[in-house]
């Protein structure tokens, strides 16, 4: 737009960095995104958990010259081009509860399109312009991937491993027609209304499997999926929650079930079956926390114990 005032440019993309107690990751996450975005996008920093937190968002953000704008219920704007909106949830909502916040925000201030990022990821190539410009020219996708290196491999997506329903990397964005493939939630695109049309990303997962189901949902409602190898994020897997700990292996198998009841039911009688082999394969193992983590899953899943949970979960697997 000739002439206007970038600090006033309409916001096109609304950036959403969920933080969960990392706040120099999500710094870093913030910076590399300043450096590549434009006047029309507005980057909301989400403090999950914000009652918990210690040290001030604002104070740490002005100490690296970065203009912080908090955003209330009493001033419900969006932040000026340039400066970084912060939105506190008191508890812990976790990665789809925290983010259907931030989406919220963005229906309500009409911002037509939402790029996911989680916290310990850092924008390497292209920006959000890239990824708006493939969303208009392909109306009939209804969320979009990047590249994700994860200084190993680059990863598009995730694949659904049947009749289990585990998930493994999908490396090659081309196999995302495959109706059992997704998006990772560590960077998506989106529609912010056909996002909220499904009810946002799946909040009762909580915790993994969010981002499968909120794929799956989208299929139903006969959106594709697809990538944007151009735009390349960095992503170090698994900060807030630890590598292999008990977190993760909790969620994942908890999930696993109400995923595969709510998509695939016809197949949970099945996996029901494994069970008793799975854990037993583990016990001769010698591997009695893993095993006590299959059966715990399961049976807050057979208790329809939705989000999250209030087990002691901590340490390694």
């Amino acid at each position: 737009m000739t002439g206007a005032d970038p600090r006033i440019a309409t916001p096109v993309v609304g950036i959403l960095v969920l933080n969960y107690h990392q706040p120099d990751s999500t710094l870093a996450c913030i910076r590399s995104l300043l450096t590549r975005e434009g006047p029309e996008t507005r980057i909301l920093w989400i403090e999950n958990d914000a009652r918990s937190s210690t040290g001030s968002v604002e104070e740490l953000l002005a100490s690296h010259g970065i203009p912080c704008r908090k955003l209330t219920a009493e001033d419900d704007a969006l932040p000026a081009a340039g400066q970084i909106g912060l939105l506190e949830i008191p508890e812990n909502l976790g990665y789809a509860g925290g983010n259907n916040m931030g989406l919220a925000l963005l229906v309500r201030h009409q911002v037509p399109f939402a790029w996911v990022l989680n916290n310990d990821t850092l924008l390497l190539e292209g920006s959000s312009r890239d990824l708006v410009e493939q969303a208009r020219e392909h109306p009939e996708v209804g969320l979009w991937g990047t590249t994700i290196s994860t200084g190993k491999r680059m990863i598009f997506g995730g694949r659904l491993v049947f009749p289990t329903f585990h998930t493994e990397v999908l490396t090659d964005p081309i196999h995302l027609r495959d109706p059992l493939t997704f998006l990772n939630g560590c960077s998506v695109f989106m529609h912010v209304v056909e996002a909220m049309a499904v009810g946002g990303i799946p909040p009762h997962y909580f915790l993994y499997y969010e981002d499968v189901a909120f794929s799956l949902l989208m299929r139903r409602k006969g959106r594709a999926l697809a990538s944007l190898p151009g735009v390349v994020v960095a992503h170090e897997e698994s900060l807030s929650s630890g590598l292999r700990s008990a977190v993760v292996e909790y969620y994942n198998r908890r999930n696993r079930w109400f995923f595969i009841q709510e998509f695939f039911p016809e197949h949970l009688h099945s996996n029901q079956r494994r069970l008793a082999y799975q854990i037993q394969k583990y016990l001769f193992r010698f591997r009695f926390r893993r095993a006590w983590l299959e059966w715990l899953a399961y049976r807050d899943f057979k208790a329809q114990s939705h989000g999250r949970s209030l087990r002691d979960l901590q340490g390694p697997v």
